[in-house]
């Protein structure tokens, strides 16, 4: 299987290399908490699970997939989760 597919930290190792990006700063946002959720944390980054999407499915009907791992910040939508990084950025 590729280690480009998520959770797999294949894709994420690429553009850190290919962009200079500092990932312990850095935010995974997603719905699917076994793939999005799971991806921060094999990486070192931040995660956040919005509820639009499957997300709430995620969260209730599919949480033993990922139930030892827990989101840094749950929102209803992807406008809410940035809302979220820059309110966080500013407390730095």
């Amino acid at each position: 299987m590729c280690s480009c597919k998520k959770p797999r930290t294949g894709m994420i190792e690429s553009a850190q290399k290919e962009f200079d990006i500092n990932i312990q700063d850095s935010y995974v946002i997603g719905d699917m908490g076994m793939n999005d959720i799971v991806l921060a944390r094999n990486i070192g980054a931040k995660a956040i699970l919005v509820l639009s999407g499957v997300g709430k499915n995620s969260l209730n009907e599919y949480r033993h997939t990922w139930q030892n791992i827990e989101p840094d910040y749950v929102a209803e939508n992807v406008l809410e989760a940035a809302e979220y990084i820059i309110s966080a950025s500013r407390i730095k």
